[in-house]
């Protein structure tokens, strides 16, 4: 079973429509969408993952790979969703609407897991992720871009003073 969690956030419920220029309630809506969004990825759901990208959508890979329409974006989906250790746990940062709603920008801290190939054992990044949503004609929120860079792994902690004597002797 999928593991797809999403902290901080309502029940999901699709909102199409935010329809006045308040940045707050463009906000709200898109997190909103965003929760349809996660739930379309929860139950494999491709159609309901393509619906809410613009056929001219980008999506930046923590490898830096850039797939290009929304058409490439939803197969990459389809390979994640066999995936059998793939698991989403997002957590909401910030966000930002313009002055008349038409654009909202959204970051969240992802915590992105995948069988690695080398191990057949799940590996999780932790990635930052922005998402750039457009409303469309009828009020629909739709994904323009989302860039996605992967956190560098935490240093190892240096050994103390009394772990390097151990060592040396």
């Amino acid at each position: 079973m999928k593991k797809l969690t999403l902290a901080a956030l309502a029940p999901a419920l699709l909102l199409a429509a935010c329809g006045s220029g308040d940045p707050a309630e463009a906000i709200d809506a898109v997190r909103h969408t965003e929760m349809a969004q996660l739930d379309s990825i929860a139950s494999g759901d491709l159609v309901g993952i393509a619906r809410l990208y613009r056929d001219d959508a980008r999506l930046v890979k923590p490898d830096g790979e850039v797939l290009e329409g929304g058409v490439a974006i939803v197969e990459e989906y389809g390979a994640l969703l066999e995936d059998p250790n793939f698991a989403l746990s997002i957590e909401p940062t910030q966000a930002w609407a313009s002055g008349d709603g038409e654009y909202t920008i959204v970051n969240s801290l992802v915590q992105f897991t995948t069988t690695d190939p080398a191990t057949g054992e799940p590996a999780t990044q932790t990635l930052d992720s922005q998402t750039v949503w457009h409303r469309e004609t009828g009020a629909t929120w739709k994904i323009v871009s989302a860039y996605n860079v992967a956190r560098p792994a935490a240093p190892a902690a240096a050994p103390t003073d009394e772990a390097a004597a151990e060592a040396a002797d």
